[in-house]
């Protein structure tokens, strides 16, 4: 299994398409969020699957059960491999979107916290718990629930293995070929997040911006 899911960060649907294209075989998956989606909704992505690509659909869902369900109902035509909502929705809301996803491939993944969040961060919105014990109680949630896996930094990625077992997915954003000063807080190398547990490393500009580096990332974690 090739580990990294290259963030296509666009709105252009060529530049992603092109893209998609380039890293064909190279990467496991590619990730397209927010940004790409409110600039090219469905067909968009349906655009990039034609690249035969695995697509990572990282909109992170949140919202009242019944909304997130009408809406993963709408995006459940697609081909994707994962779509990712926030835990933090709530087991109703989980269970409903997991209702409709049932029969297809896509497997839904929760976010915990996000990367860019750091313990004052939760205490300002009256989180009591550090980062790490909110990212666990969320995840343990998650795989309670039946989902197929969460999104968390490295830096919790251990205990969330030794909470979860060995076949919940972990997917690892936050991570820096050469870390430095950016908008994420909990951020890891690919060394290091596979050596804590992740399955899968998010990384988006160092690959992007040439594609073979992600053979050299690739390289870089069997070695």
């Amino acid at each position: 299994m090739n580990p990294i899911i290259c963030a296509l960060d666009t709105q252009d649907l060529n530049k992603a398409i092109s893209l998609a294209n380039a890293l064909r075989g190279k990467v496991g998956m590619v990730k397209l969020g927010l940004e790409f989606f409110a600039a090219q909704g469905l067909s968009g992505v349906q655009e990039v699957a034609k690249c035969n690509v695995p697509i990572f659909l990282d909109l992170k869902l949140h919202d009242i059960p019944n909304t997130v369900a009408k809406t993963v109902e709408v995006i459940k035509v697609l081909n994707i491999e994962m779509l990712t909502l926030h835990i933090s929705g709530g087991t109703k809301m989980l269970e409903e979107a997991l209702s409709v996803v049932q029969g297809t491939k896509i497997k839904l993944i929760g976010v915990t916290v996000l990367t860019s969040m750091n313990n004052e961060d939760l205490n300002e919105l009256g989180v009591a718990r550090e980062v790490k014990s909110q990212v666990i109680l969320l995840a343990k949630l998650a795989k309670k629930i039946g989902l197929h896996g969460i999104v968390c930094s490295a830096l919790e990625a251990q205990e969330v293995r030794q909470e979860c077992g060995e076949d919940f997915k972990i997917i690892t954003p936050g991570i820096r070929i050469d870390p430095g000063h950016d908008d994420q807080k909990r951020t890891a190398t690919p060394r290091e997040a596979i050596n804590l547990g992740a399955d899968y490393i998010v990384i988006g500009r160092p690959i992007t911006k040439t594609a073979s580096s992600a053979e050299l990332i690739l390289k870089s974690l069997t070695n």
